[in-house]
């Protein structure tokens, strides 16, 4: 009978010692993940609050300082506000570390890069460390596109771009006038449409010019390759031709990050 209760006894200690050691382990996982995330809660402001469905998407992403495109994305559904969240290591591939803004959106249709009615979003926060907590993140303005600043970023990027010099032939030169514009853009083989568009109001041959992800239309993520067309417009209408309008096309499809296009306009525009 006493062996039994000293048996009995030792298993409840050895139980408990297991126990405390599984709860100082979740203990070191949890702040591991707390030191390795930015945490809070996301609100709204009533106007920006009204258009939010419980069934629309949060999607939250972190940038490095000075990039463009996101290292970490995730997504919250359903999403109704205020709720809190957290964003970090837990939901990347790849070592984080060091600060990261943070940009959050509300999707309704499934596609972040295509605002919609009733989406919004807040600012893109300065740099905020790993282990920030009890942030609060408002959404306080309708989604019309991702900041100024990241598409600037975007267009400054050499490998989200094609980049080159636009100059006329001799022979069509006097057909370039002050009013006219520079229309440049993408053609999708696939799709059998432009895909991104770029206007030049002010331009002298010969002209540096650059087309890319900052350029794309509404909904559409450049990945390529694309036929490139730049057309001198004269009439505001890019798929109308007027008398003197004139038109050059790449030889081949061109990826983004192509570089070093001498092109001529050297055909007169006809449609």
């Amino acid at each position: 009978m006493r062996r039994n209760r000293l048996l009995y006894t030792f298993a409840i200690i050895a139980f408990f010692i297991l126990l405390g050691y599984a709860l100082i382990r979740e203990m070191d996982r949890n702040q591991a993940q707390i030191n390795g995330s930015i945490s809070g809660i996301i609100t709204a402001t009533r106007a920006a609050g009204a258009g939010i469905v419980k069934t629309d998407n949060a999607y939250l992403m972190l940038f490095e300082p000075g990039t463009s495109y996101p290292t970490v994305t995730k997504v919250i559904n359903p999403f109704l506000p205020p709720t809190t969240f957290f964003i970090g290591q837990g939901d990347s591939a790849a070592p984080l570390k060091g600060a990261y803004r943070l940009l959050v959106l509300s999707d309704k249709d499934g596609n972040p890069d295509r605002p919609a009615l009733g989406e919004v979003m807040g600012e893109l926060t300065a740099p905020l460390k790993l282990g920030t907590e009890a942030f609060e993140y408002l959404l306080d303005r309708p989604f019309q596109g991702f900041p100024k600043e990241l598409l600037e970023a975007r267009r400054k990027d050499p490998a989200m771009n094609i980049l080159g010099t636009i100059d006329v032939s001799p022979e069509f030169k006097d057909q370039i006038s002050a009013e006219d514009r520079l229309v440049i853009m993408l053609f999708d083989p696939k799709l059998g449409r432009p895909v991104a568009f770029r206007i030049l109001e002010n331009f002298s041959l010969p002209q540096d010019f650059s087309i890319g992800v900052a350029d794309a239309m509404p909904g559409i993520q450049l990945k390529g390759p694309y036929s490139l067309r730049i057309i001198s417009d004269k009439n505001g209408q890019p798929f109308e031709s007027a008398p003197g309008e004139l038109i050059v096309r790449s030889k081949k499809l061109l990826p983004l990050g192509s570089q070093g296009m001498n092109l001529v306009l050297d055909q007169e525009y006809q449609r």
